[in-house]
């Protein structure tokens, strides 16, 4: 009696597991079925039989739904869950639900299970993953272009959040077969710095350099980021790598240009930029960059004549150069301005009578007034080349007014 009891225990178990791998091969046939309804439905779109295609399409979302439901269910079964088949077919219709959109509401998230049920396939059989790793793998590079353009869709219509969730979906979808997506991941990285995710834009380029993917780029992106960051020796060391690979990038030149100003090292760099101004006698721009070094206020090499001398080569070689004439006259005209405020504050008291506090005052403008009367031949330049420039307009009027131009005042008005 135990015997016979024992051998229907086994036969019902043994009709269960029948039952289970009947549910893969279902799924299977039922896909192929949807398979087909597609194929029809795409012939009718050819010849625009749009309402026939339509119903197609439905015949098939009901096949398919059957697909799902019957390898839903062998997912379930100890047994068949742990089969590299099952997890293929369970692949083949998921990616099928993700393909078209006529689909999506049996299951928005498909892409994603087609992910995970790829690398089921490998975590439970790996020589049959093997035997249909082309077929997987093209539908995870599938997935991968999908989330890719979805990315390239929002990055161009400005939405940088939803482009950088896409991006990294396209990633995440290649890395399955062990690999990365630089596209992605750079196109991810700038998305990050867009959005002040600079640990996530640094994190991104750091991986794709330590993978050998080296461009200019990279380097320079990370160098911003760490520069965000305040990492400062983080992002002198990249500069370092960068520029001895790339020592030509225009891009790495600028981000060592301004990463040093930033941290306030700018005589660190000087020698550098006279050098490349000098190479690259095309390219003016490095004259501006190292007459605003000398012109700014706040830095140990402050030097009005050395920066005015930077500006008169960037116009040499540059006689159109509008911004090295507009900062040529700014910087004359603050100092004109410091002069005068000081002349402003002094105070009569301070004096042995009123004729010295005046003579003192007098001597202040008279040099105030140099310095402005310098400024005009760059102002009056910078107008001619930007005569719709609010700025430039506002700052002309002001010197022809304190040298008393009246009649050249006026006529900008």
């Amino acid at each position: 009696m135990k015997k016979t009891v024992l051998v229907l225990v086994l036969a019902i178990l043994g009709n269960f597991a029948i039952a289970q791998n009947s549910n893969v091969q279902s799924a299977l046939s039922f896909q192929r079925q949807a398979q087909q309804l597609i194929e029809t439905a795409d012939n009718y779109k050819a010849v625009n039989k749009m309402d026939k295609a339509a119903k197609q399409m439905n015949n098939a979302k009901i096949v398919l739904q059957r697909a799902k439901d019957a390898i839903d269910k062998a997912t379930l079964n100890e047994e068949t869950a742990k089969q590299g088949k099952t997890w293929h077919y369970y692949s083949v219709v998921y990616y099928k639900i993700g393909a078209y959109p006529e689909f999506y509401d049996l299951d928005p998230d498909a892409y994603t299970k087609v992910l995970d049920a790829v690398q089921k396939v490998n975590e439970y059989d790996p020589n049959y993953f093997q035997q249909v790793g082309q077929e997987l793998a093209s539908y995870v590079k599938s997935i991968d272009n999908n989330f890719y353009q979805l990315g390239v869709d929002s990055f161009n219509n400005g939405n940088y959040e939803d482009a950088l969730v896409n991006f990294q979906k396209a990633n995440d979808a290649v890395s399955k077969l062990g690999v990365i997506d630089d596209a992605a991941l750079s196109n991810l990285a700038i998305c990050a710095n867009k959005l002040g995710k600079y640990d996530v834009a640094a994190a991104t380029y750091e991986e794709l350099l330590s993978k050998g993917y080296e461009e200019p780029a990279y380097y320079a992106g990370l160098i911003n980021a760490y520069k965000e960051l305040g990492q400062g020796d983080k992002a002198v060391e990249t500069i370092a790598t960068g520029r001895a690979k790339y020592p030509d990038d225009a891009n790495l030149i600028n981000e060592m240009i301004t990463t040093y100003l930033t941290l306030h090292r700018e005589g660190e760099i000087i020698d550098e930029i006279l050098g490349m101004a000098q190479k690259y006698t095309d390219q003016p721009v490095y004259y501006l960059i190292l007459g605003t070094i000398y012109g700014n206020k706040d830095s140990e090499l402050f030097d009005i004549e050395k920066a005015l001398g930077y500006y008169e080569s960037a116009i040499k070689e540059k006689p159109d150069f509008a911004d090295a004439y507009y900062n040529a006259g700014a910087l004359l005209i603050d100092k004109a301005s410091e002069i005068y405020e000081d002349a402003n504050k002094k105070d009569p008291s301070e004096y042995s009578n009123f004729k010295a506090y005046l003579a003192a005052t007098d001597a202040l403008s008279a040099e105030a007034k140099t310095y402005d009367e310098r400024a005009l031949p760059y102002v009056e330049k910078t107008y001619e080349l930007l005569p719709e420039d609010p700025a430039v307009k506002q700052a002309l009027r002001g010197i022809y007014t304190r040298l008393k131009m009246m009649d050249k005042a006026k006529a900008l008005d």
